[in-house]
């Protein structure tokens, strides 16, 4: 063998080993998850409604309408500088270019700016939070909203006892504004918060005129009846909720709504509802719904 393949022969599987070390410590684009307007305003320790003033320079330049959340000594003045050009340059390949236009209205999620050195300059210079996602262009129809929402979030996020944070959450999901009404249905899910008693409430989100609105409410729903079928909790009014189920199966205009009725069928279970999903699984019009209801009965038929 020669000295040439000696090496290819060791070289390969070593270049494997690294490959494969490096997508494992490096998620792929598929797997990052953009963060919610609610887990931006907790992280971020300076959060700013503002207007970039200038952004063609070293340095994009804001004026603050509103410092809506601050957790450092360094509390923005009325104007704020923020250092974003080598954060553009050094951005992964599928994040989009960090740049500031004069005139648009903003929220932002900041800290201070850091030097490689660890030095933080004195004034008023910050720097973005997660690169692009520090940064959302604020639409002038939607403005308010977004900036209600961000003193909505920041005053729950400012609360200490996890049970009043609930409580606040699951009155926010009433909320007129859509960004407080979604955002607090997406972090209820994702604490897996709520009981039981909250059934009357979440269904009555079926006949709501926002599709998000009703699959947020559906996939809570969801949640609720699989905690509650783990502690071994009898669901009020099980055979109503069913019927009430398969009527958002099969007359909702939205197939991703349809799909997550589906899904939430499969929670409750028993035969007539496997009759019903088998019916589904063939004649529903959506492939999404068609798809919903033949894994929903195999899961059950894996069920004890």
């Amino acid at each position: 063998m020669t000295r040439a393949r000696q090496t290819t022969r060791f070289l390969y599987p070593a270049l494997s080993s690294l490959l494969l070390a490096s997508l494992l410590a490096h998620p792929s684009r598929a797997e990052l998850r953009p963060l919610t307007l609610f887990e931006k305003i907790g992280r971020a320790p300076v959060v700013v409604w503002g207007e970039v003033t200038d952004g063609e320079n070293r340095f994009a330049t804001i004026k603050v309408s509103s410092l809506i959340k601050c957790t450092i000594p360094e509390r923005p003045e009325e104007t704020l500088r923020i250092a974003f050009r080598l954060d553009s340059f050094l951005r992964k390949p599928w994040e989009e270019k960090i740049a500031f236009a004069t005139g648009d209205r903003v929220l932002l999620f900041l800290r201070k700016f850091t030097k490689e050195d660890g030095e933080k300059p004195e004034g008023d210079i910050y720097t973005l939070m997660w690169g692009a996602q520090g940064k959302l262009v604020l639409p002038p129809e939607g403005e308010k909203a977004y900036a209600d929402a961000a003193v909505a979030f920041a005053s729950i996020l400012a609360i200490q006892d996890p049970a009043e944070q609930e409580r606040l959450l699951r009155e926010s999901i009433s909320s007129a504004n859509p960004l407080i009404s979604d955002g607090a249905f997406q972090e209820m899910i994702k604490q897996g918060l709520g009981d039981l008693s909250m059934l009357p409430e979440v269904v009555a989100f079926f006949d709501a005129p926002r599709e998000p609105a009703r699959v947020f409410a559906m996939r809570l729903l969801r949640q609720l009846l699989q905690d509650a079928r783990v502690a071994g909790r009898a669901v009020p009014s099980r055979q109503d909720l069913a019927d009430r189920l398969r009527g958002a199966a099969v007359s909702d205009p939205s197939a991703a709504f349809r799909a997550e009725a589906v899904r939430t069928l499969g929670a409750i279970g028993g035969e007539e509802i496997k009759l019903f999903l088998r019916r589904l699984a063939k004649e529903d019009p959506s492939q999404q719904v068609r798809y919903e209801a033949e894994k929903s009965l195999l899961e059950l038929s894996l069920k004890p």
